[in-house]
């Protein structure tokens, strides 16, 4: 039996419909069945409620399980409790492989994020890398400290296989963790407020397809105690613009916003936050990750896992063909891959 955490998430929902469709049983952990974005009848899949934070509400969901995809995270820009990060991102990962330990699990997939990695220029760098300690929000510092404490005396124990997914867009719910399809919508809909810097920075854009995949490969081929990062075609931001542009035949102009005003607007959304009690719509954090470069190399998963890295275009033509109507032109089968 497989356990699936955050099963209501972008990743965790793309991973459950995954498994339904391979006709393989799972169970989900969850705290409210009604955010199911599927239908658990459809699947053999058993739903089993709890807390990643109440170590005991953990011990019926592991019972007769023999591996665990973990991901289950508190994905936000904001949060009014910071603290809320740790209890979520870091002890309840302590939590869950305490419990998976006494229950005898035998293998826990991981995801981290390349957040935890840090900024990064070299398109050959991947597994290893450490993050300078600049954090730019609390949930990077919070996924940062898990893998530090992963890779540490008591951390090393656990049968835990690390997943660094680069920046995961595709079809699927626009939660936090889509950051992309939320672009796209606002690019579509004429009201994108701009990009912050130049542009020219790089993303490893990761299509969720091959980061499920190499997901439920690592349950199979994934070696205990390694790392894998799941990155994607690295391209600069405007190349992501002028692709989908290109591909919806929608021109619009896109805006550059300098940093420094990016840094005020994002202070200025978070006291009003505070003092409201609303989302900021961006943040300081949000700013500083706009200012790098976040770019890896997949070889290791590659070579591993059989992990598949889709180009940029073939990612988004399978993302717009999600929309009704359909806003895509054919993208030539001859591409190179």
């Amino acid at each position: 039996m497989l356990l699936l955490t955050g099963a209501t998430g972008y990743l965790g929902s793309a991973i459950a419909r995954e498994l339904i469709a391979r006709r393989l049983p799972f169970r989900v952990l969850v705290r409210q069945a009604n955010r199911l974005g599927f239908d658990p009848a459809t699947g053999q899949c058993e739903v089993v409620l709890g807390d990643l934070r109440d170590r005991e509400a953990l011990r019926p969901a592991l019972q007769g399980v023999d591996a665990v995809i973990h991901t289950a995270a508190l994905v936000k820009m904001w949060v009014r409790d910071r603290n809320d990060f740790f209890r979520v991102n870091v002890e309840g990962l302590q939590n869950l492989l305490q419990a998976a330990e006494e229950a005898g699990v035998q293998r826990i997939v991981y995801t981290s994020s390349f957040l935890a990695l840090g900024p990064s220029a070299d398109v050959n760098a991947g597994e290893g890398l450490h993050h300078n300690g600049l954090y730019s929000d609390t949930y990077a510092e919070s996924k940062t400290r898990a893998l530090d404490w992963l890779r540490g005396e008591e951390g090393r124990r656990f049968p835990v296989i690390v997943m660094f997914p680069g920046v995961i867009y595709g079809p699927g719910p626009r939660t936090e963790g889509n950051l992309v399809g939320g672009m796209i919508d606002q690019y579509l809909a004429g009201n994108f407020p701009g990009l912050l810097g130049s542009g020219n920075q790089r993303w490893s854009f990761a299509f969720i397809s091959d980061v499920v995949n190499a997901h439920l490969a690592a349950i199979e081929k994934g070696k205990p105690g390694e790392e894998y990062v799941l990155g994607g075609d690295n391209r600069s931001l405007n190349d992501f613009f002028h692709t989908l542009a290109d591909f919806t035949h929608v021109q619009r102009r896109v805006r550059h916003l300098p940093i420094a005003i990016g840094k005020i607007v994002g202070a200025t959304e978070v006291m009003r936050a505070r003092a409201f009690g609303h989302s900021p719509q961006l943040t300081p954090g949000v700013v500083e990750i706009f200012k790098h470069d976040w770019v890896y190399s997949s070889a290791r998963a590659v070579r591993e896992l059989g992990y598949w890295v889709s180009p940029l275009e073939e990612g988004l033509m399978k993302t717009l063909a999600e929309r009704r109507p359909p806003v895509i032109r054919q993208w030539p089968s001859t591409a190179s891959r």
